[in-house]
């Protein structure tokens, strides 16, 4: 998957929009594209840049550092690399 930046992506649509301002007939319907183009990436849905954290250990609880969500210890939590309800990357340092 490739993440793009859209306020960098509308800037250079809309740039292009401003190019086309004063053109006429054929560039009125490119710049109309434009238009769309921009309204399309408004409304596009976004994907959210994973948290990174670790796991927090008291007694025979376990807690995700970033949402502080906890579970009963289990030995085989040790195994889960991820929070299962925030989604954080667990791969940070225990503290």
């Amino acid at each position: 998957m490739e993440l793009i930046d859209r306020e960098a992506l509308k800037t250079k649509l809309e740039k292009n929009i401003e190019d086309l301002a004063d053109k006429t007939g054929f560039f009125e319907g490119i710049k109309l594209g434009y238009e769309s183009a921009v309204h399309f990436v408004e409304q596009a849905p976004t994907v959210e840049e994973r948290k990174h954290g670790h796991w927090i250990r008291h007694n025979n609880i376990i807690a995700c550092s970033e949402c502080i969500w906890d579970m009963y210890w289990e030995e085989r939590n040790t195994e889960l690399n991820y929070c299962p309800n925030c989604g954080a990357i667990m791969d940070g340092v225990e503290k």
